[in-house]
């Protein structure tokens, strides 16, 4: 008698357990199941860009919402970085949160190369294989600041503070790296330097990832793939541990960026073909051994040939992201460290094994600023 009650009982709580199942997938299901026309009522409602953020991550059926565009304003109205991209004398502008491109049309940039970019400003060379022309470039206040010309051909370049501080120095670094030039703000020539210790020649410097100043050390991401680093007064490269990356994967490797923000540095890694496209190290000063990042917080990195760079997330959709130097669709192409997909805010596009988009070479993630600058400038 005692087990039929308990074998009744057990059934009971069985079916509650079913039925309480049903409906809360019944009820998940009528969410998901919104009709269309709901959907984009409610979008047009929700106003501010965070909203509509959060909106469309809850699931696959909202996220397929028409998105309502935002005409870009004018770049320094901005709170966050905006990708600017150059080709044909024409500067265009694109931001993750809305829909681009803001385009200025700017003579002076026309057949130049970004070298690197920090502070709002821009240092340019000429595309041209025999000139050796270099500048800085505010965007913003079509501010020019000429420098004397590079002595020979530069593989990569980076500076040091705003080329109006009396502390501004730039650094070139060419393809061998048997030697650097340096000059320094008021210089009127650049000075050349050989190393005294050389990186082994096994290992060479990557091209196309800009060096990175740090707490007066010069830090260049390699093909192996380690770190070389030295310092400008001694002279001398050494070389940090390997990043633990698997090997299998470097013929697939796409791009690489170096990355400094927050006393930590950053290695990012993009393959083809392969999933997650997107692999991240952090470089721990301690050890010197670089250890896998899987989470950012509430950090996110901006990457691009011309500048990369950590920043806070200004919005919480923002966070726990890498925001790439790719467009799709007038819209710039971000890499979720948590779904481990390239995605676009407010479009249904997305990837899990490459970026796609359209690739920008001639780009860079800037935050937009205005200076103040003097009249008479100078270098």
């Amino acid at each position: 008698m005692k087990k039929a009650e308990n074998e009744k009982s057990l059934k009971n709580a069985e079916d509650f357990v079913q039925l309480y199942l049903c409906k809360k997938d019944q009820e998940k299901k009528l969410w998901s199941d919104l009709p269309q026309e709901l959907l984009d009522l409610v979008v047009k409602h929700l106003r501010d860009t965070e909203s509509r953020i959060t909106f469309r991550s809850i699931c696959r059926s909202w996220r397929s919402s028409p998105p309502i565009y935002r005409p870009l304003p004018f770049p320094t109205l901005l709170d966050s970085p905006c990708l600017l991209t150059l080709g044909g004398g024409k500067c265009r502008i694109y931001h993750p949160l809305y829909n681009g491109p803001y385009q200025m049309d700017i003579p002076a940039l026309l057949g130049v190369r970004i070298r690197y970019s920090k502070y709002g400003w821009l240092l340019l060379s000429s595309d041209k294989g025999d000139d050796r022309s270099v500048f800085f470039f505010h965007p913003f206040n079509m501010t020019k600041i000429e420098l004397p010309c590079l002595p020979f051909p530069i593989e990569t370049m980076t500076f040091s503070t705003p080329p109006t501080g009396e502390d501004c120095f730039v650094i070139g670094i060419p393809f061998l790296a048997r030697e650097f030039c340096i000059i320094r703000r008021g210089e009127e020539s650049w000075r050349i330097f050989p190393f005294t210790v050389m990186i082994p020649d096994n290992i060479q410097l990557l091209s196309n990832c800009n060096p990175i100043l740090y707490e007066g050390m010069c830090y260049c991401l390699c093909q192996v793939p380690v770190v070389a680093v030295f310092d400008p007064n001694e002279r001398r490269w050494r070389i940090t541990y390997p990043i633990r990356f698997p090997k299998a994967l470097l013929y697939k490797l796409v791009h690489n960026y170096l990355v400094e923000g927050n006393g930590k540095l950053f290695a990012v890694f993009e393959v083809k073909d392969y999933e997650p496209c997107i692999h991240v190290f952090s470089l721990n000063f301690n050890t010197m051994k670089w250890d896998a990042v899987k989470n950012l917080g509430n950090q996110m990195l901006y990457v691009s040939l011309g500048s990369s760079f950590l920043e806070l997330a200004v919005k919480r959709g923002m966070r726990n992201k890498i925001y790439l130097p790719n467009v799709q669709d007038n819209k710039c192409v971000i890499y979720s460290l948590k779904t481990n997909e390239c995605r676009s805010f407010f479009s249904n596009y997305f990837t899990r094994i490459s970026t796609h988009g359209k690739e920008h070479y001639n780009c860079t993630w800037i935050k937009p600023a205005l200076a103040t600058l003097d009249e008479d400038l100078k270098w």
